[in-house]
């Protein structure tokens, strides 16, 4: 019997006797469920022992891998802070001040910080007193919760540094600053090198813009008097070969003239030289006078020349008068070499611009130019207004010039505030047009004033009329008491300057500016000692004698001969 039932029996059934019959095979069968629960009960037992050996098993190695791998990223951890680049700081806020708890990286080496002099201090007895200061003012724009920056240089050892701080957060609550900073010393010596490198660009830019207006004068000077010598010549009684060849040398004359303008109103542009000069201004006599001026030369071609205002007589505007009046001359010029047979057609129009009420009222100007001429290809165009470019190579040996007019229209308009542009089909002719805003200007009606035509005085002979010519070299002087005398007006040549002092140093490389100031004594400028001509359409030819026929055209109209 099992002990544990026979233990049971005798507990509670003392005087039950287990081998009578009434009990004896009860008793066998409640044994053996006995025997069959012991049973279970050791294969549950061996079962539990078994498995609970494998979890502590399986426990202790995965404790001892997450071992392994903690101590490798800690590791990995520890050596990317210590080889990247910059440095790491992280501070807390304690009584004591902002306590350094971590400092990692190569700046930190480079700026004699190590973990061990750093960890566990504050920033007061980590930092130069210099830069006390300023550090702990970002640590408290930081621990305020708000990203920040600084750069400073440290005063131990010169490097420029520069942090961005960003607070870490434990909730709603800032529990720790993590500063990043980088050297940035090479960074600081490229903008130094960058900011004298912009410096050296400006001053040659300004030495340029110098080079540029003696240049001007320089160049124009000499040519000013090959070409009065060459009308001289041509005006004089001369043998037929004789004077072709004073026209061959106007003609070359006013090319090279033409080309050293244009280069250098581009170079000006491009330099940003060029400030407009608005100024209240007839655009209706603005246009006739343009015209007036192209006329002989459509003649000449035998070409229809028409002006058309599309609003009859258009008011005054404040414009600049001489770009606008540049940038039509390049277009109509344009229009009249490279058409054969045909018309040129200059058509204005004045649209009034209503976007701003109660301001000045200003209007938007168009302009266009048309032409029957040779056409410009579709593949073509986008080469129309790059300087030194024309649509194709074979037109400079054809027509001349030097590809710039078009480029200096377009950057003319776009100071003006407008745009440029053209259609063209090639063997129909082309049409250029461009437009700006402008402001329109009122003036106040004055009774009994003269007219425009009626108050211009006639220019010719008046033989109380008298010229001083002041001008700096001979050939000028001369060409100007000559041009004097062909119209029989009296003139005084003023004497020449004295020659400037012989310096005392000589001056090995110095700025074209910068040598007339320190070696000569300044002469006056000759333009502001002599009057530019009125147009030769307003001379009185029955007081002029009447020249040779010659193929000069008269300047433009508010041009100045120097």
């Amino acid at each position: 019997m099992n002990p544990l039932l026979l233990r049971q029996l005798r507990k509670h059934l003392p005087d039950a006797d287990p081998g009578a019959a009434p009990w004896r095979e009860f008793l066998e069968v409640v044994a053996r469920t006995y025997d069959e629960h012991e049973q279970e009960r050791a294969f549950l037992d061996h079962t539990l022992e078994i498995t609970s050996t494998e979890l502590t098993e399986a426990n202790d190695r995965l404790r001892r891998e997450s071992d392994t791998r903690f101590a490798l990223v800690n590791r990995y951890y520890q050596q990317a802070l210590e080889s990247q680049q910059g440095m790491i700081l992280c501070v807390r806020h304690t009584p004591r001040g902002f306590l350094h708890t971590l400092c990692r990286g190569r700046l930190a080496r480079r700026l004699g910080l190590t973990p061990e002099t750093v960890e566990g201090r504050t920033v007061e007895e980590v930092a130069a007193p210099e830069n006390v200061a300023e550090l702990n003012a970002a640590y408290t724009r930081a621990w305020a919760g708000a990203d920040t920056s600084v750069a400073y240089r440290n005063a131990r050892t010169g490097i420029e540094v520069f942090a961005q701080l960003h607070p870490r957060y434990d909730g709603d609550l800032v529990t720790e600053v993590i500063s990043s900073a980088v050297d940035i010393s090479e960074l600081k010596h490229a903008e130094q090198e960058l900011r004298l490198a912009k410096d050296r660009a400006e001053a040659a830019d300004r030495a340029k813009g110098e080079f540029l207006a003696v240049m001007s004068h320089e160049i124009r000077t000499p040519l000013n008097a090959v070409l009065g010598f060459a009308g001289l010549l041509r005006d004089a009684p001369l043998s037929p070969e004789h004077t072709r060849w004073a026209a061959a040398i106007s003609t070359a004359g006013d090319s090279l003239l033409h080309l050293v303008e244009d280069i250098l109103d581009f170079t000006k542009i491009e330099a940003g030289h060029v400030v407009l000069q608005p100024e209240p201004v007839p655009l209706d006599s603005l246009i006739s006078d343009l015209a007036e001026f192209f006329r002989p030369q459509a003649a000449k071609k035998r070409l229809e020349f028409d002006v058309r205002l599309r609003d009859g007589a258009l008011p005054h505007f404040r414009i600049d008068p001489r770009r606008l009046r540049q940038v039509l001359v390049i277009l109509v010029g344009n229009a009249l070499k490279f058409t054969r047979t045909g018309s040129v057609r200059l058509v204005v129009d004045a649209e009034l611009d209503a976007s701003a009420p109660g301001a000045a009222p200003r209007s938007v100007l168009r302009f266009a130019v048309a032409d029957t001429g040779i056409g410009i290809p579709r593949e073509s165009r986008e080469r129309l207004f790059k300087p030194f470019s024309q649509v194709d190579s074979s037109m400079s040996r054809s027509y001349g010039g030097t590809g710039l007019g078009l480029a200096i229209a377009q950057r003319i308009v776009r100071l003006l505030g407008g745009e440029i542009g053209c259609e063209s089909e090639p063997g129909h002719g082309s049409v250029f047009h461009f437009s700006f805003p402008a402001e329109v200007v009122v003036l106040p009606s004055r009774a009994g004033s003269p007219t425009r035509a009626a108050s211009a005085p006639a220019f010719g002979f008046n033989p109380t009329l008298r010229v001083l010519i002041a001008k700096d070299d001979a050939a000028g002087r001369s060409t100007s008491s000559a041009t004097a005398g062909s119209i029989r007006t009296s003139s005084t040549t003023a004497p020449p300057p004295s020659p400037p002092p012989t310096p005392v140093a000589t001056i090995s490389s110095c700025s074209t500016s910068t040598c007339r100031s320190s070696t000569a004594t300044p002469w006056p400028a000759p333009s502001a000692l002599t009057t530019a001509p009125p147009p030769l359409r307003a001379w009185s030819r029955s007081s002029v004698p009447t020249p040779r026929p010659t193929a000069r055209t008269a300047p433009p109209p508010g041009s100045t001969i120097s």
